[in-house]
């Protein structure tokens, strides 16, 4: 099998980093990816699969054992390894069905002990030695009070390019994703989601009329967004004019 593909998920970067070092000395580690809190790992996990995530339990929001739990109602989760200064959620981390539970600071013939049993346990087929690609093709996690939620794809009416990322807009809210229009355009594209102006990407199903705009270009409206108009470049007037075959 190839190497471990593995995410590192700690709200401190020094911590990141030097679990980081460690794991890249273990020569049956391949991929070795980093997210600062929860709304992080799940957006790489929702970009590629990987055997193993190792989480600190104390981060701010949503903790390492409720980010566990997250994980755990995927179709093919991650094995989760629990990395932290702190004995007292030993118990909770292995009701999680974890597969270890390392102390920082992490010492590295330990870590090798735990890169043994994700091995054997990825081999017995505890975890899937090929992840699917998109364990959660059909749902966006969005920033929302301090708190993680899963929208589903096709509640989303528009993203919108804000600088840091991208807001995207619903019927019945808008919330932030740390993901840029670009990164979003590939994940959606294959659930009629098209690019219609630099700084917009549009649910086609959810557009309710269209109005001719000057130069060949057009105005989107949709539904359950009264308040937005959404503006269609002459860039990609020819793309949209394909899509719905105006």
């Amino acid at each position: 099998m190839s190497g471990l593909s593995v995410l590192v998920v700690d709200d401190e970067a020094p911590a990141r980093d030097e679990l980081a070092f460690l794991l890249r000395q273990q020569e049956t580690v391949g991929r070795i990816a980093q997210a600062a809190d929860a709304a992080g790992c799940v957006e790489l996990l929702a970009s590629g699969g990987f055997d193993a995530v190792f989480l600190d339990v104390r981060m701010p929001n949503a903790d390492g054992l409720a980010l566990a739990r997250m994980i755990g109602q995927l179709a093919r989760p991650p094995q989760v390894v629990f990395v932290t200064a702190y004995e007292a959620h030993a118990v909770e981390a292995f009701r999680l069905a974890a597969t270890d539970y390392l102390m920082k600071p992490v010492r590295p013939e330990r870590l090798g002990m735990t890169i043994k049993r994700l091995l054997r346990a990825r081999a017995a087929g505890v975890a899937a030695a090929e992840p699917a690609a998109q364990p959660l093709d059909d749902r966006v996690a969005v920033n929302h009070k301090g708190q993680i939620r899963l929208v589903p794809v096709a509640d989303i009416r528009v993203a919108i390019a804000d600088g840091e990322g991208c807001t995207v807009r619903t019927a019945s809210g808008r919330y932030h994703v740390r993901q840029t229009l670009q990164e979003l355009e590939r994940r959606l594209e294959r659930h009629g989601f098209l690019r219609v102006h630099r700084a917009h990407l549009v649910n086609l199903n959810q557009v309710s009329s269209i109005e001719g705009f000057f130069n060949g270009t057009y105005l989107l409206k949709l539904e359950g967004l009264p308040d937005l108009t959404v503006p269609v470049s002459r860039r990609h007037a020819a793309a949209l004019k394909a899509a719905i075959r105006l």
